[in-house]
């Protein structure tokens, strides 16, 4: 790449920097302040123009920030031009290594620049429609069950206070309904959605092949992974979810016991997590799994964590070989 763009993007506006990918790492230019709507994509898009800038060698960079970003990478990306969009905390830590000292919008579209020139971060792909789709409801889904547990919780307190009107009980068990019949329509659009795709509909029957993976954490991993499209290894799909150990040592002084990173889809990690609960119940396998760890005095909590990664492993492995969970499944001998 011969040229770095640093956006920084709001709700209403993004400003652009151009550095040179080389030695000097030269601005082009001032940092130049478009409107986040079609009308200032084309601008900015003109504005490379009379920079003189290759489609091909020119590397546009931006944070995700809410789905602020998210039209304006798939415009340049129809554009031909090559997007990365980085995690914050990328931006934030890389900051602090350069000495960055203060905070506006062009001197954050500069760091941005900055960080795309000199780490080279992986490019970006536009997800399909369908995944796009299937995201969107299991996310509307998750958020809604979070607030019908919360509207029972309270319908709770209600009904053992001293006192409650009854107009605030009647309300509450009339929102519990609502939300109930929402989450129902929300699972019956979703299996809609993913059997317009024959191969989407095939991994899901796979992943249900598999005991104590039901409807909902086949739904949130085939969502949250775009079907797996952007994963070569198990490790990388581990590392995503935020299951992968993290060591925490240094000399001969400094040991803390490894733990989860939690660098990852929270989403995906929670599912699993709640997966592994339900897998030592219901699964023969993770059942013998438990038992042999906790007689070896292994905490509890961690011996779920290391379940609930055996379960995406698990995930990763049928869907990439599209065969279904074999119970008795032993590796063929090497002759």
């Amino acid at each position: 790449m011969t040229h770095s763009v640093g956006i920084d993007i709001a709700c209403e506006s993004f400003v652009a920097r151009i550095l040179a990918c080389s030695n000097t790492e030269t601005p082009l230019g001032d940092a130049t302040q478009f409107d986040n709507s079609t009308d200032g994509f084309t601008s900015c898009a003109n504005w490379f123009i009379t920079k003189n800038l290759s489609p091909e060698q020119t590397l546009i960079v931006m944070e995700a920030t809410g789905v602020y970003w998210e039209a304006l990478a798939v415009f340049f990306t129809q554009q031909g031009y090559p997007v990365s969009v980085v995690n914050p905390a990328q931006i934030k830590y890389f900051s602090r290594s350069v000495l960055q000292r203060g905070k506006t919008d062009a001197l954050d579209a500069h760091i941005i620049a900055l960080f795309g020139a000199r780490m080279e971060p992986r490019l970006w792909t536009p997800p399909s429609p369908l995944s796009q789709d299937l995201q969107v409801l299991m996310r509307q889904r998750d958020a809604y069950v979070a607030m019908l547990t919360e509207e029972r919780c309270r319908l709770h307190s209600y009904e053992h206070a001293a006192h409650t009107p009854h107009q605030a009980i009647t309300i509450c068990k009339g929102t519990i309904s609502f939300l109930r019949k929402q989450i129902k329509e929300l699972d019956e659009s979703f299996k809609n959605t993913l059997h317009r795709d024959p191969h989407w509909s095939k991994l899901y029957d796979l992943l249900r092949s598999i005991p104590s993976i039901g409807a909902v954490t086949a739904g949130v991993f085939l969502s949250e992974t775009r079907g797996l499209n952007e994963f070569l290894t198990s490790r990388q799909l581990v590392a995503y979810t935020g299951i992968a150990p993290a060591q925490f040592s240094s000399g001969t002084s400094v040991y803390k016991k490894p733990r989860i990173s939690k660098i990852g889809n929270a989403r995906l990690r929670k599912a699993f997590y709640m997966a592994a609960v339900s897998s030592i119940r219901y699964n023969p396998t993770m059942k013998t799994v438990f038992k042999r760890l906790l007689e070896k005095g292994k905490p509890k909590k961690l011996i779920l964590t290391a379940i609930a990664r055996k379960l995406l492993v698990l995930c990763f492995a049928v869907c990439k070989s599209e065969q279904p969970y074999l119970v008795n499944y032993s590796r063929p001998q090497l002759i």
